[in-house]
């Protein structure tokens, strides 16, 4: 399989939250700063850091805010409990590796800023940049692609260099802050992204991926399209999100309008502003055939994550966007409602069940590849809940099992649920979303083929 990955790729810096140095730091003279009756929409300060952490922590949710600049919370290693750990980041970077190590024989990457240390994490075995090499378009694997970028009589060097980082501060389940009047405890593990990274959040298409793209398209089985939710309203500059979306939008459509076979999933996002994320899937579910979220994204701050209320929800949201195919992926398990001209029910529940495993293995492992998915697969029963909503499923709506899924039939879509394999000590929660959606994807292009 040939896919393409875009936009956005970045790295980590992953920290587990202390909850007693967080209670230690919020009793100090810095925490006398805190406003806990707003919740910022954007991180400036430590103050704001520490208001969404709790926030997040009390609920057991997850977030990702925009950070006006890194050293607003320079502070943040008073947190943790340990040093933050440098992994590959970003909706596409996770999605290519995993692809890559999964069994992908091709996955062309768009890298915004190619750093030495980007280049290293970047090792999956079919992960190739596009180049120019003497004006002429090359394939590079990422750490000779960066050699590339930085060469003097390069066509394209990149200039800045500098590491895109995302900051992630998991947290675990039972963690607990003491405050003044109460004490939160964690009811799920989760975490809080702060992101400063210019390029990304401008969706900025390196040159050289959008000239290979556009001329190889025909030889590309599928693309994973992710990062919208990076927009910003307005930019330096006086550009808006919407100068930075349409450019996209029309090379999407030049894709399809070239290779009609090619599948286009589209992964949502934690969006910070509600305006733009109904432009973006207004516009983008004209184009792609797939678009995916998880429950948060969703419900957009809604807290029944009932599988009854996922369906029914899903089923009319399909119908109104159009789109062939919508699927929500929980902690717990999955939801898959499509065309029937998109796929049969027992492939999807395939893919679905491979887009767990995968999951279950990045949790378990912290890594991704046919031994760590073999392992999850054996070791790993499934969450106990997801089970419960497969039944529940089941009995509200009818249907048939398959495997340890079961496939409903709604408003003319078939729906496939699945569930999730159960790590009880994740080694991290960053990136599970994106390893499912890959994994599946990968398999539900094997299965069409």
């Amino acid at each position: 399989m040939n896919i393409l990955c875009c936009y956005n790729v970045n790295i980590d810096a992953v920290g587990t939250i202390d909850g007693a140095k967080l209670t230690e730091y919020i009793r100090g003279a810095r925490g006398c700063e805190i406003d806990y009756t707003h919740t910022p929409d954007h991180i400036s300060d430590m103050a704001d850091l520490v208001t969404l952490l709790l926030s997040h922590i009390q609920n057991g949710t997850g977030g990702e805010y925009l950070l006006e600049a890194p050293d607003a919370i320079v502070e943040s290693p008073l947190l943790l409990k340990n040093e933050p750990v440098l992994r590959l980041g970003g909706n596409a970077g996770i999605s290519a590796s995993v692809l890559s190590n999964l069994g992908a024989s091709l996955v062309i990457l768009n890298v915004a800023s190619m750093s030495r240390t980007q280049a290293d994490l970047l090792t999956g075995a079919a992960i190739r940049i596009p180049v120019y090499e003497n004006d002429e378009l090359a394939l590079l694997t990422p750490y000779n692609a960066h050699d590339a970028h930085d060469a003097p009589h390069s066509a394209r060097a990149m200039g800045d260099c500098e590491d895109a980082i995302h900051y992630v501060f998991d947290f675990k389940s039972g963690t607990e802050v003491e405050l003044r009047d109460r004490t939160i405890v964690a009811p799920d593990n989760n975490r809080v992204i702060a992101t400063y990274d210019p390029k990304n959040i401008a969706l900025h298409v390196d040159c050289a991926f959008e000239a290979f793209s556009n001329a190889r398209i025909k030889e590309m089985d599928g693309a994973l399209v992710s990062g919208l939710h990076l927009l910003r309203s307005n930019y330096p500059g006086g550009s808006t999100y919407l100068d930075h979306l349409q450019p996209i939008i029309s090379e999407l459509r030049s894709w399809k309008s070239s290779n009609p076979d090619l599948k286009i999933h589209f992964e949502s996002g934690d969006f910070l502003d509600a305006e733009i994320r109904d432009h973006v899937i207004s516009y983008i579910s004209s184009v792609v055939d797939s678009i995916g979220m998880n429950e948060d994204e969703f419900f957009e701050g809604e807290t029944d994550f009932s599988v009854v209320k996922i369906v029914e929800k899903a089923v009319q949201f399909v119908d109104r966007l159009g789109i062939s195919r919508l699927c929500i992926h929980t902690r717990d398990f999955m939801v898959s409602v499509f065309d029937c001209d998109y796929i049969d029910c027992a492939s999807e529940i395939d893919a679905l069940g491979a887009g767990a495993a995968a999951a279950a293995a990045r949790a378990a492992t912290g890594r991704v590849d046919r031994a760590s998915v073999d392992a999850a697969v054996r070791d790993l029963e499934p969450s106990s809940k997801g089970v419960r909503e497969c039944a529940i499923a089941h009995e509200h709506f009818g249907g048939k099992m398959i495997g340890n899924g079961v496939n409903l039939q709604l408003s003319g879509y078939s729906i496939c649920v699945v569930p999730s394999l159960w790590c009880e000590h994740p080694v991290s929660t960053v990136g599970m979303g994106d390893t499912m959606t890959a994994g599946a994807f990968l398999m539900e292009l094997a299965h069409r083929r």
